[in-house]
């Protein structure tokens, strides 16, 4: 039977041999290998970190600029503002869990950290970014 996710023994079969005996599973089932080389993952990280300081920078530039001056306090500005608070947050906690697994080759939280990413992600409006996506709860 799979033993699903446990910390340190992601994608190990329980119940192969003897009682309790652990090992990888049969061929064609889940292993514990990355899922990419380390070149790429190293794209991946390249991209998310780009998308992040971008994402961080311009919605900071943006609430900076509401701020700082009064014309632009009206009910359009003020959605818009709300959108760019929303894209920020998704940038700090949503981008930053996939980013750190990228750079390790693999999703290195547990797995309050892979829910941490997805709610993250979902609660500040992953919609809204085009570098973050909730599908890390897949392969936690």
């Amino acid at each position: 039977m799979y033993s699903g996710n446990r910390s340190g023994e992601q994608g190990y079969w329980e119940g192969g041999g003897a009682a309790g005996a652990e090992g990888p599973g049969p061929a064609g089932t889940l292993s514990p290998a990355p899922l990419f080389s380390p070149s790429t993952y190293e794209r991946l990280a390249l991209l998310l970190g780009s998308i992040g300081l971008l994402g961080v920078g311009s919605n900071l530039l943006v609430l900076v600029l509401y701020y700082k001056f009064q014309r632009l306090r009206t009910p359009t500005h003020l959605f818009l503002v709300n959108i760019s608070l929303s894209d920020l947050l998704v940038s700090v906690f949503g981008v930053t869990f996939t980013f750190v697994s990228c750079l390790r080759n693999g999703w290195v939280w547990d797995t309050v950290g892979c829910v941490w990413d997805g709610f993250s992600s979902s609660l500040f409006g992953a919609g809204s970014s085009p570098g973050c996506s909730t599908s890390n709860l897949a392969t936690c």
